[in-house]
């Protein structure tokens, strides 16, 4: 179901939507979090209510419905580009962690009033306590506590919009952060509203004229849009970012990244030659950091890219090209164990997982697996670790350890 995509995009909350429809809120959200399933005249109803194609909610892009000469048509990633540019709603991410309950039962509301809330009426925090604040969600990020996160969020994005309300730059640089925070939480997931937080982060970045706010803003952007396959539109971003920002000393850690995330892109669009160029040049971006790093302006500042790092980037590009050799060289240069920030670790050990199930070493990637949920064990709840475990449980079945290990993690 594309049910909350299309009701933010709408502007209705979810009371707002089940009143039109005679269905609850709780119906609603469990509808969105994929908990239950409307029927088919309950998919009509939501569709009429939304005023989109009840074809669109069941199997298609959300809200993407048909133009008056007919069908759209011309050129599909054109098409998408208008669409996720365009997007200037919101965020929810509440239907993203089962492994917590209270978070499902109690997420939906909050994110809700920080979608619709004018920030107006957002209590007595004060613009010291905003940036406070995302510093500590930015350090749950960074401890790979993505429930935490996303609980405090919702607050602070409402916060936020009233400082940046007041037209100040200031306001619009804790604004830019909230959402580019809001868009991390989000793709953890692939939950589509990350299209949407990343515009708003990108256009409270172009308000603030803040050069870190528009690094990061931009490569929440690109992220989002190499995640769903948009290779040639998150090619212009990183581009068009690079060339802006590559002399502003305090972007140069987030250009650092963002060259080396467009790598592994290039390397997912078959463009092998790019890969190769735009990593030796993330690496350099990376060494020239650590030599002169810069002054950190937020808490959640990315600082210097870690040797780790590019490393991981170098692991993953090679893997994804099919060159297993050569990842296999990263690989063992790789040491998770040494690492202090526990979402680099986790990612870490995730691919190393990957690159050992495709040489068909599949105890040592379940080592790996079982090491990231004693670590990291939110990390190991994401939708993308239980495919991969999941996936080996089919092909070796009487794997020792693995059942009762997927079983733990819910997927079996």
């Amino acid at each position: 179901m594309r049910l909350r995509t299309a009701r933010v995009r709408a502007g209705m909350s979810q009371k707002s939507l089940g009143a039109r429809c005679s269905i609850s809120q709780p119906q609603i959200s469990r509808y969105e979090r994929g908990t239950a399933t409307p029927s088919d005249a309950e998919i009509r109803m939501l569709a009429r209510a939304l005023e989109i194609d009840p074809a669109s909610l069941a199997h298609g892009e959300p809200g993407a419905v048909r133009d008056a000469g007919g069908e759209a048509g011309g050129d599909e990633d054109d098409v998408r580009r208008r669409r996720i540019l365009t997007a200037g709603i919101g965020i929810g991410t509440a239907a993203v962690l089962p492994a917590t309950p209270a978070a499902a039962s109690t997420a939906p509301t909050d994110w809700d009033k920080a979608l619709y809330a004018s920030g107006k009426t957002s209590g007595h925090l004060s613009a010291t306590q905003v940036s406070a604040g995302l510093g500590t969600v930015a350090h749950h990020m960074a401890a790979a506590r993505y429930h935490e996160a996303e609980q405090a969020l919702p607050r602070l994005i409402v916060a936020a919009k009233k400082a940046a309300s007041a037209h100040s730059r200031r306001g619009a640089e804790l604004l830019t952060r909230a959402w580019v925070l809001a868009t991390a939480v989000a793709v953890k997931e692939r939950n589509p509203d990350a299209w949407s937080t990343s515009s708003l982060a990108v256009e409270a970045a172009a308000q603030s004229q803040h050069p870190l706010a528009m690094a990061m803003a931009a490569r929440g952007q690109y992220i989002c849009l190499r995640q769903h396959g948009q290779h040639r539109q998150a090619r212009m971003v990183a581009e068009n970012a690079v060339a802006d920002l590559a002399d502003e000393e305090l972007a140069r850690p987030v250009v650092g990244h963002l060259l080396l995330e467009s790598a592994y892109g290039a390397a997912q669009a078959g463009r092998a030659a790019d890969a190769v160029d735009l990593w030796e040049r993330g690496r350099e971006c990376a060494e020239r950091g650590r030599r002169r790093p810069a002054v950190a302006v937020w808490p959640d500042h990315p600082g210097p890219l870690s040797r780790e790092q590019v490393e991981r980037y170098a692991l993953c590009i090679h893997h994804t090209l099919g060159q297993t050799r050569q990842a296999a060289v990263h690989m063992e240069n790789l040491n998770a164990a040494a690492v202090d920030i526990p979402h680099t670790a986790a990612r870490i050990r995730h691919d190393s997982a990957k690159l050992r199930r495709d040489v068909g070493d599949m105890q040592g990637a379940l080592r790996l697996l079982q090491d990231l949920a004693a670590d990291t064990p939110q990390d190991a709840q994401r939708t993308s670790v239980r495919s991969m475990v999941s996936g080996m449980l089919r092909t070796t079945p009487h794997l020792p350890g693995l059942r009762p290990f997927a079983a733990s993690l819910g997927a079996v």
